[in-house]
Formats: structure tokens, sequence, C-alpha cells
């Protein structure tokens, strides 16, 4: 626990992730031994998929991303998992479903993209939602609008 503590106190993140072995039940301790993920891989991923499940590689990515952008703006907390659980910023957090869902092979490939090979399309952004909103949301009254991908339009 006290690696994943000055791991993420540092900000830095392992090179290489890798599919978990088995399913992890909440609380979530930390990842699986042998796996070679760490606390935060595994909650980016997660995260990903609760976001996103029916979304391409790259809509998976962008999710990431927002927590990424999130952790290096001094807008949001330090952290990648104070930024995950901070209250009423991801509804699958809110409602639960974070906790019902594992990363699939998309995820884990959506995050080596984005820690691995360096993709950062996201142009900043630091707040998603769903399409399905419709047009005169909070989001997009307040925030710029980026992109749409997929299923959810991106905003900073």
């Amino acid at each position: 626990m006290e690696e994943i503590q000055q791991e993420t106190e540092a900000g830095e993140l392992p090179h290489k992730a890798t599919e978990p072995e088995r399913v992890q039940q909440e609380p979530i301790q930390e990842t699986q031994s042998g796996s070679g993920n760490s606390r935060n891989e595994y909650l980016l991923a997660r995260l990903a998929m609760a976001e996103a499940e029916g979304e391409s590689i790259e809509g998976k990515a962008m999710v990431i991303r927002v927590v990424l952008n999130r952790e290096e703006s001094s807008a949001f907390p330090d952290t990648i998992e104070e930024v995950i659980f901070e209250d009423g910023q991801f509804t699958p957090v809110e409602n639960g479903r974070f906790n019902r869902v594992e990363p699939n092979a998309e995820c884990w490939a959506a995050l080596d993209m984005v820690l691995i090979d360096g993709w950062d399309e996201s142009e900043g952004a630091l707040y998603f939602e769903a399409v399905y909103n419709g047009e005169n949301t909070w989001h997009s009254e307040n925030l710029e609008y980026i992109k749409t991908v997929g299923n959810h339009n991106f905003y900073r």
C-alpha cells in the first residue's frame, strides 16, 4: 500500500497495463498480485468500463484522459483515486455501477494507448456527458464544447 501511495504522490504510472487475472471485489485494496497493474491503472480501466463499456477504444481512452487531465489541473484533486471518487463527479461511482464492472480487454488497450503510446487527443477535456442528455445541459451552457466521441460529448 505504501508503494501505491508513493506512486500516487509522485504522479507516476507504471509502463505496462495488463488485464487482471481474476475479478476483484469491492472494496478495492490493490490489483491482483502478479498482474503487473497498479491500483491507479486498475481504477482508470474500471472507470473506462463503467463509463464507456459500449464505446470504442478511443471513447474509453477519452474517459481515461479526462481523469488524467483533472489530476494535472489545479481545479481538481491531486491523485487519480481522489479524482475518480470525488463526490458527484462520475455517475457510475455514485450509482454503484463502478463497483459491479470489471475492465475488459478494450479498457486495458485504451489504457496502454494513453500510458504507453502517449495518446492524447483530448484537447484538455475535463468533463464529459452522455449525448442523450440533450442539447441544453449544464455542461453545454457553461463549458467549452470540444468534440463528441461515440456517445459522449467532451468539454473543458
